[in-house]
């Protein structure tokens, strides 16, 4: 998992790496993103950044999903 910004100033959501496999058992192809686990709706089909950061970091819903994991 990393973490990804949808837009600036905005929260930091969980997205799944290329390889690894999700909730349906997709897998998620290789150097693609999947979407934000929570959910949230994107604009546009681009994250603005993808950085490595604490879990603590990330918003509340892609926390309680990942943990479920």
């Amino acid at each position: 998992m990393i973490y990804a910004q949808i837009k600036s100033g905005h929260k930091l959501h969980l997205a799944l790496e290329g390889g690894e496999v999700d909730r349906e058992g997709v897998r998620i192809e290789r150097g693609m993103l999947s979407h934000p686990l929570c959910g949230q709706r994107m604009t546009e089909p681009n994250y603005r950044m993808t950085i490595n950061v604490p879990l603590a970091n990330a918003c509340r819903k892609c926390r309680a999903i990942a943990a479920k994991q």
